[in-house]
């Protein structure tokens, strides 16, 4: 018989409904296996009540019989019934449907960085002002998380259950591999970057492919998905504490360095932001990095107005 030949019978058996041939190839099923760890059939307490209740109900529904053979065959149905029990509630936890679902959450702020290790062995770097969101079990056919910021994922592979990486209107689709989503919502683009193996990243409109040292681009006025070539070595520096900027404009180094310290900058003339910037800093002070790009760009000078306030001033001379 099939689990759901065996659950139909279980509840006809229940109600009361089950008829003598039915009854007769339930007997024939080989409880006695199952019954072996009838100590864990019931679910709690009121679970056993209600079983106990049934059965109570059972017998004494039954019609007057040898007191001996009634007694034997209330035996039996017990222990049948534990042992459909136990095969049934083990079956449905293995599914996924008396574990309730539970989700958890874990941000870091600006300046923070965290690691993560979800319940399939997945690794998870999550960079400063992001937002993770993901169940306590992956129970369904899929494994599915929700990003806000960014994030490196080191994926446990499992052919029978994609990871999904949900990011707003992106969706990343990986079997077992490597990469890195970028996807802070006050940024126009969520940008998804192939380490190892082989990513899905797919819009409403449009999906793509991505091989490792592969970046996709997800522009999210156009709605449109590009790719292109990358040096996936430079992009990850963030997670050995590197700060990496290559031919960047100033703007930009800014913005970066506002979510890596978990600062603000003022800026007082907006040609700064236009100046670019190459250089790397490795768990460098900020006074050092400001230090750094004070002396390469002349004509620029910093102050701090407060702890967490920068004010960045004059001309920058490319």
């Amino acid at each position: 018989m099939t689990e759901n030949e065996i659950k139909v019978l279980m509840k006809k058996y229940l109600n009361g409904t089950i008829t003598k041939e039915e009854e007769s190839l339930l007997e024939k099923f080989d409880y006695k296996l199952l019954s072996k760890n009838h100590q864990n059939i019931f679910k709690n307490s009121k679970h056993k009540n209600s079983i106990g209740q049934k059965l109570a109900k059972s017998i004494n529904n039954s019609k007057r019989r040898n007191p001996l053979l009634q007694w034997a065959q209330v035996a039996a149905s017990l222990t049948l019934l534990m042992g459909l029990t136990y095969f049934i509630y083990t079956n449905t936890a293995e599914q996924g449907v008396v574990e309730p679902y539970e989700e958890i959450t874990k941000s870091t702020d600006w300046g923070q960085k965290l690691n993560l290790v979800l319940a399939d062995g997945t690794e998870v770097y999550l960079n400063s002002g992001s937002t993770i969101k993901f169940p306590k079990l992956f129970e369904a056919d899929k494994r599915v998380v929700e990003l806000d910021g960014e994030a490196f994922f080191d994926v446990a592979e499992n052919p029978d259950k994609p990871f999904i990486i949900k990011s707003g209107e992106v969706e990343t689709t990986v079997l077992g591999t490597s990469f890195n989503v970028n996807t802070y919502s006050e940024s126009n683009q969520v940008a998804v970057t192939v380490a190892t193996g082989k990513v899905k990243v797919a819009s409403r409109e449009k999906e793509i492919f991505l091989m490792p040292n592969e970046q996709g681009v997800f522009d999210k006025q156009s709605k449109s998905i590009s790719k292109k070539k990358i040096d996936i070595a430079a992009l990850l520096h963030w997670k050995d504490g590197i700060i990496y900027f290559e031919d960047a404009e100033l703007s930009e180094v800014l913005e970066t360095l506002e979510r890596w310290y978990g600062v603000t900058f003022e800026v007082d003339n907006e040609n700064i932001g236009d100046c670019h910037l190459t250089a790397s800093y490795n768990n460098e002070r900020l006074s050092a990095v400001l230090e750094s790009i004070v002396y390469a760009k002349k004509g620029i000078s910093y102050e701090f107005l407060n702890s967490k306030k920068i004010q960045l001033k004059g001309k920058c001379t490319d």
